[in-house]
């Protein structure tokens, strides 16, 4: 135990001294997070937090590497995960420091993710999945290269977004730590209880600085770093567990930031931006517009964050029928506190769910049956004939009306509506209406009316490429012999 503390005091003062150095080191040189309407801080603040806490997570392992030790003896043993975790946390920081400097968009920075997790996982530090999982006939032990990777940028981004208010993201980083210590403190991995512990001290350290107010941010470096290595340092601690209970402690540990993330993901898949695209709902969000002040929220977020490991703890003892009612339990607590966050109401966002998995399916097939629709136009030669191909996917696309205005005049307009007429099917005014030109080798051939009854969403998903299909193929190389 005596070594377990010194590593934690060497590493909580040597980010206390370094902090402020780095934080010198920004200032000087500009690296600086300068607030937006999306960002809680006021004034220029520096984002170089990421150097100091690296430093300090390492500085503890010099003095060892100079007189033989149990810790060399430890790391001759176990070199090829650690080599994983220092290669690929050295990746991250890299391009997350990148990030702090340029600005990278986020393709750059999801692909180092994804090396970097590769490279963990081929030296050693991967999820093992037993070949015959599931009682299965088959080997499923290829999974462990998917799964690693998925977990490792998930727990990296998932800290990435914590990092939006003073002292979060390296608060949860020290508990999450802490906890992965306690869990390898008494086995044969004391290399990485000695790598957890380190960075609980280091975290601790910075966090004097980082804590409301803050005079130092983490920065993508840090936080990136922080996410890394917690992720790969959850999957050393978890090798020799049982496939359910091999990420179960760490998951519940890290729960705060994973369900940040989870909800970011569905509410902006469930409105169809991108997922990269930053908002101002996370959960700190939330409770800041509730009307707590800064310091209030994040230690809301630490007392949860403790109960969490608390919980993970409980798991780590009794790892039988009790884990299922905890499961449960962290199940409706995350229910009850989404609905007071006012996250989601969960039969609209459900509703909005299905709706995208429909409109998905929808597109696909509206882009396979225009597909069909080009050839036939090809097929048929006649303007006639095209027309009634067109008015199966009239139907098939909730369209009410159609009509088609020739520009020649010795040819007929042609109408098609949902109920056989060609009278209107909605009042005028409570209808939504597309005109859009048909055009031919020769230049204009009319133009295309379609009409939907007034609804929410009248244009079904997938709509353009029919559209692009009778805009360019309806009137080409036809006769006028209809």
């Amino acid at each position: 135990m005596k070594t377990y503390f010194a590593f934690f005091a060497t590493a909580l003062i040597a980010a206390f001294i370094l902090t402020p150095w780095t934080r010198n080191l920004g200032i000087q040189f500009g690296i600086l997070d300068r607030p937006n309407l999306r960002k809680v801080h006021q004034g220029e603040i520096p984002r170089l937090g990421g150097l100091a806490i690296l430093a300090a997570t390492v500085l503890p392992f010099l003095g060892f590497l100079f007189y033989s030790n149990l810790l060399l003896a430890q790391i001759r043993l176990f070199w090829q995960p650690l080599t994983g975790l220092v290669l690929g946390s050295l990746m991250i920081f890299g391009v997350g420091f990148l990030d702090d400097l340029y600005r990278l968009s986020p393709w750059p920075k999801l692909g180092t993710e994804i090396t970097a997790s590769l490279l963990a996982a081929a030296l050693g530090l991967k999820i093992n999945i037993p070949p015959d999982l599931l009682g299965l006939p088959f080997d499923l032990s290829w999974l462990s290269y998917p799964l690693t990777v998925f977990w490792l940028v998930g727990i990296t981004n998932a800290v990435n977004l914590a990092d939006g208010i003073d002292g979060l993201a390296a608060g949860i980083a020290t508990f999450a730590a802490i906890t992965l210590f306690i869990m390898t403190s008494n086995t044969i991995y004391s290399l990485v209880a000695l790598l957890a512990i380190a960075l609980a001290g280091a975290s601790l350290g910075f966090l004097r600085y980082n804590f409301y107010p803050a005079t130092i941010f983490l920065g993508d470096a840090g936080s990136l770093f922080l996410g890394f290595y917690l992720g790969a340092l959850s999957i050393w601690a978890s090798e020799k567990s049982t496939i359910t209970f091999s990420l179960l402690i760490p998951m519940v540990a890290l729960g705060l930031p994973l369900a940040d993330m989870v909800y970011a993901v569905l509410r902006r898949w469930s409105r169809g931006v991108s997922l990269k695209q930053a908002d101002r709902e996370h959960i700190h969000h939330k409770l800041l517009d509730m009307g707590f002040g800064q310091p209030v929220t994040v230690l809301i977020l630490y007392a949860v964050n403790i109960l969490l490991i608390i919980f993970a703890g409980l798991l780590l003892l009794t790892r039988n029928s009790l884990a299922a009612y905890i499961l449960v339990f962290l199940g409706l607590a995350l229910v009850v506190g989404s609905r007071v966050l006012g996250y989601f109401r969960f039969s609209r966002i459900m509703r909005k769910l299905r709706q995208r998995w429909k409109d998905i399916h929808q597109a696909k097939y509206i882009t396979f049956r225009s597909h069909l629709l080009h050839q036939a136009f090809r097929r048929e030669k006649t303007l006639a004939n095209r027309w009634k191909v067109a008015q199966e996917l009239f139907r098939e696309t909730g369209c009410s009306q159609a009509q088609f205005v020739p520009a020649d005049p010795r040819l007929f307009i042609m109408n098609w509506s949902l109920s056989g007429s060609n009278n209107p099917l909605t009042e005028k005014g409570k209808d939504h209406t597309l005109i859009i030109s048909i055009h031919g080798e020769n230049g204009l051939v009319g133009s295309l009316k379609l009409t939907w009854a007034d609804e929410d969403e009248p244009f079904p998903a997938g709509l353009n490429k029919f559209l692009i299909v009778m805009s360019r193929d309806f009137g080409q190389k036809y006769t006028d012999s209809d």
